[in-house]
């Protein structure tokens, strides 16, 4: 196998491990997870933003659109809105769908790239807002660091990491199913039926 053929493979069995976690212990959460992106669209999103998608995050988008439907990752319209679950990760993100990660493409990923750097493409993927000014982005720059997450906030400059999508998802994973804390949050509880980190 590839590193690209074991990183998808990591994320799908990850994601899987989530999801039935979800549906064991936090069923509301679980009942709003949007249905899989397709590979047109993904294929769409490469070309509008002239990158590729690295393998796990492409693999991940193929299995669930997100963590939420898209209703939540943008400002409530209504009262009646239902109340969003899709930034149930730790630290209160959320995985955008991909019609949202072309906006915040253009949004503050690409205000705080460094002039002299042009040829860098930082693919924000996970926000806790729904404008997107906060969260993780995977770098798709070709290159050493093609394919690792770092993250972003408004008015800052992007802070490369040093893991995979991959290993982000099994580490939330390992959490969930052990019932422990995720970096300085405390251990996952569910409230009303949805996960809650914080």
């Amino acid at each position: 196998m590839t590193d690209d053929q074991i990183q998808a493979e990591q994320t799908l069995v990850a994601w899987a491990r989530i999801e039935t976690w979800l549906k064991a212990h936090a069923p509301r959460t679980f009942e709003r997870l949007p249905a899989p992106a397709t590979e047109g669209e993904l294929r769409s999103l490469e070309q509008d933003l002239d990158l590729t998608v690295p393998a796990d995050v492409r693999a991940f988008y193929l299995v669930s659109n997100g963590t939420g439907p898209a209703s939540d990752f943008d400002w409530p319209t209504s009262r009646d809105a239902p109340e969003p679950t899709g930034y149930f990760l730790p630290d209160g993100e959320g995985i955008g769908p991909l019609e949202n990660l072309g906006t915040w493409f253009e949004g503050p990923v690409a205000a705080e790239r460094l002039d002299d750097e042009p040829g860098q493409r930082y693919l924000p993927i996970t926000t806790i807002d729904p404008d997107g000014f906060y969260g993780s982005f995977v770098d798709c720059t070709p290159g050493q660091g093609y394919g690792l997450l770092g993250d972003y906030a408004e008015a800052e400059f992007p802070d490369p990491g040093e893991a995979t999508f991959a290993a982000y998802l099994t580490e939330v994973a390992n959490a969930l199913s052990e019932g422990r804390g995720f970096g300085g949050d405390s251990a996952p509880r569910v409230v009303d039926g949805r996960l809650d980190w914080r």
